[in-house]
């Protein structure tokens, strides 16, 4: 249940990886090094054929999308017929990636189920084509000297909220029979030293977060990831519009083909996906960056229980992920939200592309 870090072991991992980390962008793209194709997706595709592919993240420019700047930085989507790339990032400050999407700014975006399900039912004409995480990152965090190791550790407690996750958290309480009156919910803001100071006894958080960032400052942590207690969802989904699916078909299919490429060779160089998200964000640490890489690798393979293929939600992974939105009050079918047929069709055809290579986990 627990995951904790080790930062001696860290610094040993980051000084072998460090060594390679001036070469990036030195030696050119390395096009269409992994995956090997029987049939290969870019083949007879006329250069910018498919004109520009804009897509809007799942947050502001970091590790989590360094599957992406992988395949824009290697050439897979200008190998596939894109013209040029645009990532938009997101973030507290950015409209909505339903918004993003629905609109037509973006082709596509990564989103949570929660969000999307409650724009569908609120009329959006958006569809889930995949997920980049098979399990939720959400976790609860406590300091290793006092930790909470069971969701019924948390009454009595202080737990830190961050607004923006007052949906998940009352789903989560609700899912373990927990009265919100039996524990203090503190709203906070992104920062967790409020736990470092005892101000609160535990804190909602990312695993790939704000573990990390306590992690490389000498705070040792306990967590618990709340897929492992009742709460099991999908995260960090692919969106597209439903029209998308139809009229730009043939356009979508090759930014997927592209995410799938980005993504497998993230899962095999977590640490070039690093070092790519430290050039393109704002006061990034190769470290964290490096630490939060890995433990996203074990969200989008889970250790002994990889997908049908990169991003692939099974029925019951759309079932169990319906059932939680579902504890939050956003009522929806999975016909309503999922369609599986792009990635379907796109594992049909190239049936290389589902394999999934071992991951780094660190």
């Amino acid at each position: 249940m627990a995951d904790q870090i080790d930062r001696r072991k860290f610094i040993a991992r980051g000084a072998r990886t460090l060594a390679g980390a001036a070469a990036l962008g030195v030696a050119g793209p390395r096009l269409f090094e992994e995956p090997k194709l029987a049939r290969s997706p870019s083949t007879a595709v006329k250069p910018g054929s498919l004109g520009a592919l804009a897509m809007v993240g799942a947050w502001v420019p970091d590790v989590e999308t360094g599957g992406e700047y992988i395949a824009d930085q290697l050439g897979y989507w200008k190998q596939l017929g894109f013209s040029s790339v645009d990532i938009i990032p997101s973030g507290p400050d950015a409209p909505p990636q339903e918004v993003t999407v629905e609109t037509g700014r973006a082709l596509y975006g990564l989103s949570s189920l929660d969000a999307t399900s409650a724009a569908i039912v609120k009329g959006f004409g958006l569809a889930v084509i995949g997920a980049e995480y098979q399990k939720s990152p959400f976790c609860v965090m406590s300091a290793a000297s006092k930790p909470i190791k069971t969701p019924h550790d948390m009454i009595g407690k202080k737990i830190g909220v961050g607004s923006s996750n007052d949906q998940v958290w009352s789903e989560f309480l609700r899912v373990n029979h927990i009265s919100p009156s039996q524990l203090t919910t503190v709203p906070v803001g992104f920062d967790p030293t409020p736990l470092t100071q005892g101000t609160v006894d535990g804190w909602w958080s990312f695993i790939t977060n704000e573990p990390i960032e306590l992690a490389l400052k000498g705070f040792k942590t306990y967590t618990f990831l709340v897929q492992d207690w009742g709460l099991p969802e999908i995260s960090t989904i692919f969106i597209t519009t439903k029209a998308s699916l139809v009229n730009a078909r043939a356009k979508l299919k090759a930014a997927m083909v592209g995410e799938i490429m980005g993504w497998k060779k993230a899962l095999t160089d977590p640490a070039l996906a690093a070092q790519l998200a430290v050039k393109r964000g704002q006061g990034l640490t190769y470290e964290a960056e490096l630490l939060q890489s890995y433990a996203q690798n074990k969200l989008i393979v889970p250790p002994g229980k990889a997908p049908d293929g990169l991003f692939y939600i099974s029925p019951l992974a759309q079932a169990q992920g319906i059932h939680t939105v579902g504890l939050g009050g956003t009522k929806v079918t999975p016909k309503e939200v999922f369609d599986m047929s792009l990635l379907d069709e796109i594992y049909s055809q190239y049936p290389g592309l589902k394999a999934i290579p071992k991951p780094n986990y660190g």
